[in-house]
């Protein structure tokens, strides 16, 4: 459960705008210990995960999958993008594994790894694309789409083409309302 409850804790933090040291104090902890749950540097338990989750205003529950939740990947790209590689090569994987995702579950399912906001990547464009793939699987199939999927910093003023290959009309519609150009056929793994 370490790696889980530091992806859980650190995406919704980050989500609400806390800091760690404002999370710890919210729960009466260590102002470390929030960074340690973050760093999988032990394994905090469910009772301490579930604390800090209350304190940002959200609920640890189960769903029968497998696939990684809008919100856990959105953490991973911010993870990739901050780190000293900065890999947008990789960062653009992570949405495929997002659409691979949504693709693969089934209605209920599909609605639940989406109903978390995913925190800010640090770069727009991919706020937006996130925005846009998960519209664009649950509209496909007439599900309800998230609040936060219309929030205006998941909108571009100026469309990002991910590749220089991409053209507009290969993007869904989806995609191209919030500005992102990538191709139907580059949302799925090869």
């Amino acid at each position: 459960m370490t790696t889980a409850a530091a992806n859980l804790v650190r995406s919704t933090r980050r989500e609400r705008g806390f800091s760690q040291r404002a999370l710890a104090a919210a729960v009466h902890m260590n102002g470390s210990a929030v960074a340690d749950v973050e760093r999988s540097a032990h394994d905090p338990g469910v009772d301490t995960v579930q604390r800090l989750l209350n304190a940002t205003g959200y609920r640890l529950c189960a769903i029968p999958t497998r696939s990684t939740p809008a919100a856990e990947w959105a953490d991973l790209i911010y993870r990739e993008l901050k780190s000293s590689r900065k890999s947008h090569s990789v960062a653009l994987r992570a949405l495929i594994g997002l659409s691979d995702d949504l693709s693969a579950a089934s209605g209920v399912i599909r609605v639940a790894l989406c109903v978390a906001v995913p925190p800010p990547c640090g770069d727009a464009r991919y706020d937006a694309a996130i925005a846009g793939i998960v519209e664009h699987h649950l509209t496909a199939d007439g599900l309800p789409v998230p609040d936060w999927v219309e929030e205006p910093s998941r909108f571009l003023a100026t469309p990002w083409e991910t590749s220089t290959y991409t053209d507009q009309s290969e993007a869904p519609l989806a995609l191209q309302r919030h500005g992102v150009w990538l191709a139907a056929a580059d949302l799925a793994s090869v």
